[in-house]
C-alpha cells in the first residue's frame, strides 16, 4: 500500500505566504487608484498616476518615475473609476466624430461622477461640443460661447485652456464680434509653443482685421512673419499671416498687386494643406470680385467649395459669395443652388444670416 506523506507546509513557510498574501490583498486599493491614463498625440498611451495639471503641461507618475507630456500633445486623458459614457465621449470628441460624440455626452449622469476631474471634463467638453458644432454652423455660437467662458473663469489653469480660448475666439467671430475674439485668441497667442503662439498671433491678426483695425492686424501679421520658426504648423501660419498682410493692403488700394501675389502663392504652395489654400481661394476671389473679375472669382470660391469643403468657415464664406456672384450675373439657378447648399450644410452659420 502506497503511504501518502503529509502535504502541509512548515509553519514558518506558511506564514510568510498568508503575510505576502494580505501585502498584495491589501495593496489593491493603490494600485487601483494609479490607473489614469495620458493619450499624447503621437504615442502609445501612458498608465499611471497623474500628479500634476496645468495649462502648459500634465505630469503622470509611472512606476515611481514621472513623465511630462506638454498640454499642446496631450490628446486626451482619462481618469480611474471614470464611467465608460464619459471615456468614450472624449475618445469621439478626439476622433472628430461629433455626431456621435453628442449622442454618448447625453448618456452620462453629471451628478454620479465621482471627482472634481471629471466634472471639469463633463464642463469642458459640454462647451466644447456645442461650440464645435456652432462653428460648424449647427448651433448657437453665442450659447456656446456662454458654456465656454464660464469653464474658463473657473478652469483658466486646465490643460484644455488653450483650445477652449482658440474655440472661443472661433466662437466671438461666428456671433459677430470679432472685437472680442482678438482678446480670446490672446490667450493662444501667450502659449509657450511656438505653433500655438504662431497661430494665435494670426488669428488676432484675422479678428483685428474683421473689426476694421488694418494697422493692428497687419503689426500683428508682421508678428508673425518676423518670428524665427522651423515647425511646419508655424510655416504654415507665417504663410496665411503673408495672406492677412496682402488683404489689408489690398484694402488700402493695392489689389491689383494683391493679385498677382496671391496667385503666385496657389502656385507655389501645398494644395493638399486645406486650410491654406481655402484660405487663399476665398482670398482671390474676394479680390478679383473686387476688380470686377466675376467669372474668375467664382471659380476660386468653386475651388473652396468642391475642394475644400472640409473647412467649414471658408467653405460656408464660398457658398455665400458664390450666390451673390452667381446672381450678379444673372445665373438664378445657380444661386439658388448655393444658397440651398449652404442653409442644408451650415444652417446657423452666421452666413445664412447675412
Amino acid at each position: 500500500m502506497m503511504i501518502l506523506r503529509s502535504s502541509h507546509l512548515p509553519i514558518s513557510r506558511f506564514i510568510t505566504l498568508v503575510g505576502a498574501a494580505l501585502f498584495w490583498i491589501g495593496s489593491e486599493p493603490l494600485q487601483a487608484q494609479e490607473r489614469d491614463r495620458v493619450f499624447p498625440v503621437k504615442g502609445a498611451a501612458v498608465t499611471g498616476k497623474i500628479v500634476e495639471k496645468s495649462r502648459d503641461r500634465v505630469v503622470i507618475e509611472v512606476r515611481g518615475n514621472n513623465q511630462n507630456f506638454p498640454s499642446n500633445e496631450v490628446l486626451r486623458v482619462l481618469y480611474e473609476g471614470e464611467p465608460p459614457t464619459l471615456s468614450r465621449t472624449k475618445d469621439l470628441v478626439a476622433q472628430g466624430q461629433l455626431e456621435q460624440a453628442v449622442e454618448e455626452f447625453k448618456k452620462i449622469d453629471a451628478g454620479s461622477l465621482p471627482s472634481e476631474d471629471m466634472k471639469q471634463d463633463y464642463q469642458f467638453l459640454r462647451g466644447y461640443i456645442a461650440g464645435t458644432l456652432a462653428i460648424k454652423g449647427k448651433g448657437d455660437p453665442k450659447n456656446a460661447l456662454g458654456l465656454l467662458t464660464n469653464w474658463v473663469k473657473d478652469n483658466a489653469q486646465s490643460y484644455q485652456f488653450y483650445p477652449a480660448a482658440e474655440l472661443m475666439g472661433d466662437l466671438a467671430v461666428a456671433a459677430g464680434t470679432p472685437d472680442q475674439a482678438a482678446k480670446y485668441y490672446g490667450g493662444l497667442a501667450t502659449a509657450p509653443f511656438p505653433e500655438l503662439k504662431t497661430k494665435g498671433s494670426f488669428l488676432q491678426g484675422k479678428a483685428l482685421m474683421a473689426s476694421k483695425q488694418n494697422s493692428d492686424a497687419k503689426a500683428k501679421f508682421q508678428m508673425v512673419l518676423d518670428a524665427k520658426l522651423s515647425d511646419l504648423v508655424s510655416l504654415k501660419y507665417q504663410k496665411m499671416a503673408k495672406i492677412g498682410i496682402i488683404q489689408c493692403d489690398a484694402s488700402e488700394g493695392k489689389a491689383s498687386e494683391a493679385i498677382g501675389e496671391l496667385e503666385k502663392m496657389v502656385d507655389e504652395g501645398d494644395s493638399t494643406d486645406g486650410e491654406l489654400f481655402a484660405e487663399l481661394y476665398n482670398t482671390l476671389g474676394s479680390m478679383l470680385a473686387t476688380a470686377g473679375r466675376n467669372e474668375e472669382a467664382v471659380l476660386s470660391y468653386l475651388k473652396t467649395d468642391l475642394l475644400y469643403g472640409a473647412q467649414s468657415e471658408p467653405h460656408a464664406e464660398a457658398l455665400y459669395r458664390l450666390t451673390q456672384l452667381w446672381t450678379k450675373m444673372g445665373s438664378a439657378q445657380r444661386a439658388a443652388d448655393a444658397k440651398q447648399k449652404l442653409e442644408k450644410l451650415y444652417p446657423t452659420s452666421a452666413w445664412v444670416r447675412k
